[in-house]
């Protein structure tokens, strides 16, 4: 059976993307968009360290979250081009006029679901 944790926490990554989505349009700003996209997958990889029997740390570094993952036997490959979203988290979050990267909101809309949806069929095939 799927960890319980895991489950409320792709819940939460799932409003998170839906929330993101909204912000997609490029006149809505890319500090509040790409934070949002951080949320998802933070939450993504917390709900996968429970699913490895791991308790996550409360930290905002998805790089290490995602070394926390693959310390435990996790793949991570995929998906490791999301950590540039740290920066979300703990520099542009508090950044009153953030450089603009410019970042395709679609593509990494996309990506931020598909490590959704991979996390998912893990908790998913747990006995």
């Amino acid at each position: 059976m799927a960890n319980p944790e895991s489950l409320a926490l792709l819940r939460i990554a799932r409003r998170d993307l839906r929330a993101a989505a909204l912000l997609e349009d490029p006149a809505a700003d890319e500090a509040n968009w790409g934070f949002q996209i951080q949320q998802v997958v933070e939450k993504a990889l917390k709900a996968w360290l429970f699913s490895l029997g791991d308790d996550p740390p409360f930290i905002h570094n998805l790089t290490a979250l995602f070394q926390r993952i693959t310390d435990r036997g996790g793949t991570v490959d995929p998906f490791l081009q999301l950590e540039a979203f740290t920066a979300f988290a703990v520099q542009f979050r508090y950044d009153a006029e953030p450089e603009p990267m410019n970042l395709d909101r679609q593509f990494w809309q996309q990506q931020a679901e598909a490590l959704v949806e991979h996390v998912a069929s893990i908790c998913a095939a747990l006995p």
